[in-house]
């Protein structure tokens, strides 16, 4: 297992990134009718939501001091 250390300010970019690439993803799953090309983006959409899921929320990450 690789395991990577980021700063909070990395964090924010990281989680805002994949927030943005996840509603990118839902607006082109619901355009294309290539069944194929649609289940490559679902695949995709999970893969990131794995992502999204293993880094902490902004309510977990200690305050700026």
């Amino acid at each position: 297992m690789v395991q990577l250390s980021f700063s909070l300010e990395e964090i924010r970019l990281l989680r805002s990134l994949i927030e943005t690439c996840l509603d990118d993803l839902w607006i082109e799953i619901q355009a294309t009718d290539n069944m194929g090309y649609k289940e490559m983006l679902r695949q995709r959409k999970a893969l990131l939501m794995k992502l999204l899921e293993a880094l902490p929320q902004n309510q977990d990450l200690p305050l700026a001091g």
